[in-house]
């Protein structure tokens, strides 16, 4: 029996820690001079040297006073030393798990408005790594971020919306809402989870066309779970006329990532396609994997 699964769930969701603010070298650190100033009291040299000492940059590691200097950065109201401590905290790092103690210094940090730790913070209590989990406060903070414009806060809560989770009900209309915002913004994840909405007509109209339209954007930037759908479009005709050079095509580059669905429907593909076929989707798999590998060669120039 053939199986007909389409791939839309992301739900390992990284966390992202703060982005690093003007990082410092070694060489460029002059450690005297933030010392001097953060004994004076100054909150941005404090978070700064705590950064420091944190990452053995331009100061030897050092967890205990990193923490000491961020709280004091923190106390004052520094928002990146109140992420920075929170995480510390969840972590345990230099100091004992405290998952209580992070979330104070986390939702401190989040209600200062920084979309970045809004959405890290949402991150943090939807997978509950190290903290309870509530999605309902993850949504919350996804979307304050989001209403702010942030990408990726954008599709992190048309995504909840979409799969759902204990204590949280699938709403495909919010989903839409919040995914179409991510693909207007280019990401790549939304354009697949989009896509599959059009297919199933969950959320919007049916439309197997633009769920394809969707599914090429995306597989063709190197999205897996795009490219096994993509594939499964060709296959079973969803959308486009059925190709299965281009089946093998896309579900063959999307197996190479280890995507599971990709795997299993390739399986089922083998049965069907000719020999002919098979010879010319193998053509252009070589051929996709050098213009990813050019692709990729070009972003790491840059």
């Amino acid at each position: 029996m053939k199986k007909h699964l389409f791939s839309s769930g992301y739900l390992g969701l990284a966390l992202l820690l703060f982005p690093r603010i003007g990082a410092l070298h070694a060489e460029e650190f002059d450690l005297e001079k933030y010392k001097s100033a953060a004994e004076m009291g100054d909150a941005e040299a404090q978070f700064l040297l705590g950064r420091a000492y944190s990452r053995g940059e331009g100061a030897p590691r050092d967890y205990e006073k990193a923490v000491e200097l961020y709280r004091k950065s923190a106390e004052q109201g520094n928002y990146k030393a109140q992420n920075n401590l929170g995480f510390i905290y969840v972590d345990g790092i230099g100091v004992k798990k405290d998952g209580e103690e992070g979330l104070k210094w986390l939702r401190k940090s989040a209600s200062q408005g920084n979309p970045q730790v809004q959405d890290n913070l949402g991150v943090l209590l939807q997978t509950g790594n190290g903290v309870a989990k509530d999605a309902r406060e993850a949504a919350d903070w996804y979307r304050k971020a989001a209403e702010q414009g942030m990408v990726q806060a954008q599709f992190h809560l048309g995504q909840l919306f979409l799969i759902g989770t204990d204590g949280f009900e699938r709403d495909y209309n919010e989903a839409a809402q919040w995914l179409a915002k991510a693909v207007e913004q280019g990401n790549v994840a939304a354009q697949n989870s989009l896509g599959v909405m059009y297919k199933d007509g969950r959320g919007v109209s049916a439309d197997t066309a633009k769920a394809v339209a969707l599914f090429q954007q995306a597989a063709e930037q190197g999205d897996a779970k795009a490219q096994s759908n993509l594939g499964n479009c060709y296959y079973h005709a969803i959308g486009v006329e059925r190709d299965l050079t281009k089946a093998y095509l896309w579900l063959k580059l999307s197996s190479e990532q280890k995507e599971a669905t990709a795997t299993n429907n390739l399986v089922d593909l083998n049965y069907d396609i000719s020999p002919a076929e098979l010879a010319e989707g193998k053509r252009q798999v070589t051929e996709a994997r050098i213009k990813f590998s050019k692709r990729a060669l070009g972003a790491d120039a840059h």
